[in-house]
Order: structure tokens, then C-alpha cells, then sequence
């Protein structure tokens, strides 16, 4: 999701991660887009993006 700063999508996002969660049993990650490409670049620059990606690819995508 994207947007203007302060108009409730991080909000909006957490509603829907936790009906997902309480509701569907859903595994979802929730973390800021600039933290996730800071993981990315360091686990390329570590030599283990393999193995984040595998990490990343435990969380349901179920409707993808």
C-alpha cells in the first residue's frame, strides 16, 4: 500500500493482518517497506538472500 503520510494505511493494514490471523489462521509479516529492503540488501551483501527469501516464503499466500 502506498500513499500521503497520516492516512490510515498502516492502520488499515493491521486490521487486516490481524482479521487474517484471527479469523483465516493466516501466517502474515508486517513490517515497514524500507526495513524489508534493508534485510534484502544485507542478506545479498551476506551472501544468504536464499535463505531469507525461503524465510519470507514460510508466510500464507494462500490467493496470490
Amino acid at each position: 500500500m502506498f500513499g500521503l503520510p497520516g492516512r490510515g494505511k498502516s492502520h488499515f493494514l493491521c486490521a487486516l493482518g490481524r482479521e487474517l490471523v484471527l479469523r483465516h489462521a493466516y501466517a502474515v509479516y508486517f513490517t515497514p517497506t524500507f526495513k524489508l529492503v534493508q534485510q534484502l540488501l544485507a542478506a545479498r551483501r551476506e551472501l544468504c538472500l536464499d535463505k531469507l527469501l525461503k524465510k519470507l516464503d514460510r508466510f500464507d499466500r494462500r490467493h496470490c
